[in-house]
């Protein structure tokens, strides 16, 4: 390319273009440092479960409770988080079979039909029928 037979006008336009492509290449470039670095945190955040879940293990089989336990890695806590982790392992339960289940795990639930009510109207999960639920698609 021979700038030197260029017109201003001309060498405007090359300069805008380059600096289009550059820009371009750049937010490419973004794009792919972003993949990497989310697929980083979600290896992270896998080795932080699975060490949490061992610490709770042990407190549980020690007899303690473990208040707020929850392993969803999605940074929720308490009992809406475990009632939406249970549904989304097992399935559909019934309000007795998730008291017990949230129980043995050493989630307290005493306020177990508000919290089911509150999920529901909030989408996190659908009542199959009077009592039974499972987690929202």
């Amino acid at each position: 390319m021979d700038f030197n037979n260029m017109t201003a006008d001309d060498l405007y336009k090359l300069a805008k273009q380059r600096e289009s492509d550059e820009q371009k290449w750049i937010a490419e470039e973004n794009k792919q440092k972003i993949a990497d670095l989310r697929e980083e945190r979600k290896q992270l955040q896998a080795r932080h479960k699975k060490e949490i879940n061992e610490v709770n293990s042990r407190i549980r089989a020690l007899g303690g409770k473990v208040a707020g336990a929850s392993t969803t890695g999605k940074g929720r806590t308490g009992i809406s988080a475990a009632i939406v982790e249970l549904l989304d392992e097992v399935g559909e339960l019934d309000t007795t079979a998730i008291r017990e289940k949230l129980n043995s795990i050493g989630v307290s639930v005493g306020n177990l039909g508000q919290t089911l009510a509150y999920l529901k109207k909030n989408g996190k999960v659908d009542s199959v029928s009077r009592g039974v639920y499972k987690k929202s698609e």
